[in-house]
């Protein structure tokens, strides 16, 4: 059988053909995102070659690939960055998704929690513009430091060294959190702008290592918070936002599908109602539309 011809596409037109290619198997409407994957080059933000990389088909160590060659970057695939942690850069396609749902634009305030060498956040810098700003957060020191060199050319984002579960964003017309966790911070919900979203991976794993997250869109209307499921996904799981009963909480919610009716947020203390989902004393998925904490009533 005869070998495969060489793949003669430019890098720039690699970088074409991978935007396009993520446009269409993540359903990506934003032409902006689009072009942010084309404008950012992805070898910057993944250290020195050679390259290991896996198509997610197996997280053994054993499925990585090793490449010297720019354009096998330029896929669908995720880039080991501390291989023996199984810590990577992220399956483009899925962290698309999550980039869209946070419907940003020229201007808009982001923070990135978990920005790890800062690759996505470089994206949301190119969609925000020079009129927008992003907060980029990494509790790794390495990682941070090697974000802080990628991003400098970046003058709309901040890099900070931080445990993102400790700090709070700012005031953010998005926040996008790269990390698993049970619970969300109360700075979190506080900071967002009306109308801002915040997008956060919730652990959903029967085992305390576990990876798997079901993804939730949350939007602060008025005083409250809708939410919405998104999808799911294996991510790194935060080293500080994991409690075990709430992990076990959401395990159940998930294998009984409750979950998936979960129409908001409750940050706020309140007794345990039939609407309760997974409830704790500050943080409470609810099947009930949005209420106004102060009355108690939605709407």
């Amino acid at each position: 059988m005869a070998s495969p011809a060489p793949c003669t596409l430019t890098v720039d037109q690699r970088r074409r053909f991978y935007a396009e290619e993520i446009r269409v198997v993540a359903g990506i409407r934003s032409q902006a995102l689009v072009e942010a994957f084309v404008n950012v080059p992805r070898e910057h933000f993944l250290g020195i070659p050679p390259w290991r990389y896996s198509s997610g088909f197996s997280l053994q160590t054993g499925a990585y690939r090793a490449t010297e060659d720019i354009r096998d970057l330029y896929h669908d695939v995720f880039v080991a960055l501390k291989q023996q942690e199984i810590l990577n850069n992220g399956q483009p396609s899925l962290i698309a998704r999550l980039l869209e749902a946070l419907d940003l634009g020229p201007g808009k305030r982001v923070a990135h929690i978990g920005c790890g060498t800062g690759y996505y956040s470089a994206i949301l810098a190119e969609i925000v513009g020079q009129s927008g700003s992003v907060v980029a957060l990494e509790v790794d020191g390495d990682l941070a430091a090697q974000a802080a060199a990628n991003l400098r050319e970046y003058r709309q984002v901040k890099l900070l060294h931080l445990d993102g579960a400790r700090a709070a964003p700012g005031h953010s017309d998005a926040i996008l959190v790269n990390a698993g966790v049970t619970h969300v911070p109360a700075a979190w919900l506080h900071d967002l702008a009306p109308r801002g979203v915040l997008v956060v991976p919730l652990l959903i794993g029967k085992d305390p290592s576990s990876s798997d997250s079901l993804v939730v869109r949350i939007v602060r209307d008025n005083e409250g918070f809708a939410a919405t499921p998104l999808t799911v996904l294996t991510i790194y799981p935060s080293p500080s936002l994991r409690d075990a009963s709430m992990l076990v909480s959401l395990h159940a919610a998930f294998e009984s599908r409750k979950i998936l009716g979960l129409h908001s947020v409750r940050a706020y203390p309140h007794e345990r109602e039939e609407s309760c989902i997974v409830h704790s004393s500050l943080f409470c998925l609810s099947s009930d539309p949005v209420r106004n904490p102060a009355t108690g009533k939605a709407g």
